[in-house]
């Protein structure tokens, strides 16, 4: 349903003219009805069971379809995971919740693709710094914390990179607040002289609307344009280290793509600490792990300072990716999981 573009090129190359005003749900129907499914796979499943497309699709094909869900990041009410026959995830943790309220579901672990590597130039000599490429959102308490140390990171060690979409002020935000700061501090001095309801009220800070700046304007400086696909593990490459940090609806478990994105294209990775990091790499020696703002810089510190060592990491970190974490490795599972689905 988000990607118009490619449905309605579908349907011009099979040769479907929509006839309703929901022509990319009714292409959808059409590809269902064509293909006649044993199964449909719900990567956004808060979606498509709140505008009721689930039940359309599935009412499309020829016998009911078994129907598996994904859930890797908040949606919401878990209920609606009750709608379908299978709910996978990448975290234990969501896994295991949902297991427990009688909802059925199962562990598909994220991986990387070896063939990224024959996508991407990686003959360019590493930079000896750090890189962070992600969601620096502002709006929830769990990304906020991220983007706080990061920015805290980036203005202590000067040694970290930052990639992602930052929310600044327009112009005329940032100079009507600074007009009503100035308000403030000029109302002050006032009141030291003449006492009025309206100059006591502008007088008081904590009548100041919001500040505008989400982040401080020198880590807004330092934000570098967003990377995508691609680019962005071109981007990540590029690096000797990467930090991570763990979305926290998850859980305490080791569970999203940069962790299999940075150690397989050869990056040091310095991740969250999660108590089942062991499954899929050796502390220490195949990737770092932080607990703190305090331990993210330390550990920072080390890999710039020591780039041989970055260097060996990232190797050994790489080689167990391709090894235990690989796509193959990640299908073979989905194979069986979606086998037994069906029988």
């Amino acid at each position: 349903l988000n990607l118009p573009e490619i449905n309605l090129s579908w349907a011009k190359e099979n040769h479907y003219s929509p006839k309703t005003n929901e022509p990319i749900l009714e292409i959808g129907k059409e590809k269902i009805r064509r293909f006649d499914p044993d199964l449909i796979f719900c990567f956004s499943p808060i979606t498509y069971i709140k505008n009721g497309s689930m039940k359309t699709l599935a009412e499309t094909c020829s016998k009911p379809p078994k129907t598996i869900a994904w859930y890797g990041a908040n949606q919401g009410d878990e209920e609606i995971f009750r709608s379908f026959d299978l709910t996978l995830s990448n975290s234990k943790h969501l896994v295991n919740r949902l297991n427990a309220r009688g909802i059925n579901s199962d562990f598909l672990q994220h991986s990387f693709d070896p063939i990224i590597l024959d996508k991407i130039d990686l003959s360019q000599k590493r930079k000896n710094r750090a890189v962070f490429i992600g969601n620096l959102d502002t709006t929830t308490i769990d990304f906020t914390k991220r983007t706080k140390m990061l920015e805290e990171i980036l203005m202590t060690t000067r040694k970290l990179d930052v990639f992602g979409v930052i929310e600044r002020p327009t112009s005329s935000e940032r100079i009507h607040h600074s007009a009503l700061r100035l308000r403030t501090c000029f109302s002050r001095k006032v009141c030291n002289f003449f006492n009025h309801s309206r100059i006591t009220y502008w007088a008081n800070p904590d009548n100041l609307p919001s500040n505008p700046w989400k982040v401080s304007p020198n880590f807004a400086k330092h934000v570098k344009p967003p990377l995508f696909g691609k680019d962005m593990l071109q981007k990540l490459s590029s690096y000797q280290c990467a930090i991570n940090y763990h979305n926290k609806h998850t859980g305490n478990n080791a569970c999203n793509m940069r962790i299999f994105e940075t150690t397989g294209v050869g990056s040091a990775l310095i991740t969250d600490e999660k108590s089942d990091l062991n499954d899929y790499f050796e502390k220490d020696s195949e990737i770092l792990t932080y607990s703190t703002k305090f331990e993210a810089i330390e550990k920072i510190n080390y890999l710039i300072d020591n780039p041989l060592k970055a260097k060996q990491i990232g190797k050994a970190g790489q080689l167990r990716c391709l090894k235990s974490h690989s796509t193959q490795n990640q299908i073979n599972r989905l194979s069986e999981i979606i086998k037994s689905a069906l029988t």
